[in-house]
């Protein structure tokens, strides 16, 4: 999809990186809403993707032709080395105010010492903020009293105000979609559109940026905020109108944990809709009655998060403090309440063996999910795991140009060489099936040989160009970047 064509005038360029990422779902809600409000306001904002390195010059094109007031990334950790290249490029050819926001400016906005590349950084939610930026900058006024900015003066970082989340997610207009050529990517994602119906997660998980996120705001958590059920429906039936799909994803991160919401959500979705749809469950959240009211909805799929089987790494090391019987009841629910599961896990973190790896995939192999899937650990900046990697140093000293999220180790681990670790990931779904169902087995052996062909740098563009001509839907249903 690379560039979304872009006509003269914009107010803002959003460029909305994805090189070597680990989604084929190119969607950004956070660019979604703040493209909204923005419209709403009487700007102009244009898009542009990059996929690749190849779609540099793409941007820099839209650049030059469109002369914007603002240009604007969103930055997860594996992708701000990539956005800092661009920023220097666009820098030697443009005067334009260039910021960043996103979820690595929010709980690392120390990077921005690292690269005085941009005007400044956008901390946390950021919709209203964002406007008023807008708006001085066009106004010629000054824009680094902005809430929510961060910028460095003479060699002090200065972090403004935060305005609080946004408590009433009903106030927001939906998240624009025209922005981004949509139907391409669900067309792209086997006919599933997505949907967000809350932000945050109260959980305190060492890898993930939720806890991360309630620090920056003086918290200690990050609290779930619900869109009101009939907004929420109102959206679908938008989408509706719009695209066509057949599925819908709930990418929330916890889809579940309101059950006054969800008493109210799902027996009216049911009347209204005839879509199936999956979304992300908790174990210790989670009862034999929900997963029964899910299907009955029309869920066909849970996701569930195992991370590690290994008692130590799941509640010691990730935090998560939940217990195997926890994990094995929802596994034995869902199968009685004929829900497909998919099984989330992830290898290569600190204290991590080839012993505990296996007793994940032996874990799996007992559950026998419809589908299951690993990642290797990334370490992410701000996020207490991250720190923790950095402060003892294991980290490699690789160029994070050639790394790819979630699929190649950052780590040296005195407890696993790297070697048999990247073995054991790459065979991990293989070695789960291959007692249960050799011929499944093998058919995921072959997928994942596929999809890094598809990442290779020269047989990439031929196995893409193959699997959308095949119409073979990209992989959307793993968790989200951090």
């Amino acid at each position: 999809m690379g560039e979304r064509k872009v006509s003269k005038g914009a107010d803002v360029l959003f460029v909305y990186t994805n090189i070597n990422g680990f989604h084929s779902d190119v969607y950004s809600f956070g660019i979604g809403y703040l493209s909204s409000v923005l419209k709403n306001s009487g700007f102009q904002p244009k898009l542009i993707i990059v996929r690749s390195k190849k779609d540099y010059k793409k941007v820099l094109k839209a650049v030059l032709e469109e002369r914007p007031k603002v240009i604007g990334f969103s930055a997860v950790s594996s992708q701000f080395v990539f956005i800092c290249e661009l920023a220097k490029m666009i820098k030697r050819i443009h005067k334009g105010i260039i910021v960043c926001g996103g979820v690595h400016p929010t709980i690392f906005p120390e990077s921005l010492f690292s690269s005085f590349l941009f005007d400044g950084f956008f901390i946390g939610e950021s919709e209203s903020s964002f406007v008023d930026f807008v708006s001085n900058v066009r106004a010629g006024a000054r824009y680094q009293d902005t809430d929510n900015f961060c910028y460095v003066d003479t060699n002090r970082l200065v972090k403004n105000k935060l305005r609080p989340r946004v408590k009433n997610l009903e106030d927001l207009p939906f998240p624009d979609r025209d922005i981004y050529d949509y139907q391409s990517i669900i067309n792209e994602n086997n006919s599933m559109a997505t949907i967000m119906t809350s932000r945050g997660c109260p959980f305190h998980c060492t890898y993930c940026s939720n806890y991360a996120i309630a620090r920056v705001y003086g918290e200690e958590n990050n609290i779930i905020r619900y869109n009101s059920v009939e907004k929420s429906l109102e959206e679908i039936d938008v989408l509706k109108t719009k695209y066509t799909f057949d599925k819908l994803y709930f990418i929330d991160d916890l889809f579940i944990l309101n059950r006054n919401w969800l008493d109210d959500f799902l027996p009216n979705y049911k009347k209204r809709f005839k879509l199936s749809f999956m979304c992300h469950i908790r174990p210790d959240v989670c009862t034999k009655d929900i997963l029964f009211r899910l299907k009955d909805a029309g869920c066909y799929r849970i996701f569930l998060a195992v991370e590690s089987a290994n008692d130590y790494i799941r509640n010691v090391v990730f935090k998560r403090d939940i217990t195997k019987a926890q994990l094995e009841n929802v596994f034995t629910w869902a199968k009685e309440a004929g829900l497909e599961t998919q099984s989330v896990n992830i290898i290569g973190v600190p204290n991590e063996t080839e012993e505990t790896i296996l007793e994940t995939i032996n874990f799996n192999r007992k559950m026998n999910p419809t589908v299951t899937g690993v990642n290797i650990f990334s370490p992410y900046e701000g996020t207490e795991l991250g720190d923790y990697c950095r402060e003892k140093g294991l980290l490699r000293k690789n160029n994070p140009c050639k790394f790819f999220d979630r699929r190649q180790s950052r780590l040296t681990l005195p407890t696993i060489k790297n070697a048999k670790l990247m073995k054991l990931y790459k065979r991990f779904q293989y070695l789960v099936y291959k007692d249960i169902d050799l011929l499944r087995a093998r058919r995921v052996l072959w997928i994942s040989n596929y999809e890094r062909l598809e990442r290779n740098i020269f047989l990439g563009p031929f196995f893409r160009r193959f699997r959308k001509i095949a119409k073979l839907g990209g992989n959307i249903m793993l968790p989200k970047r951090s």
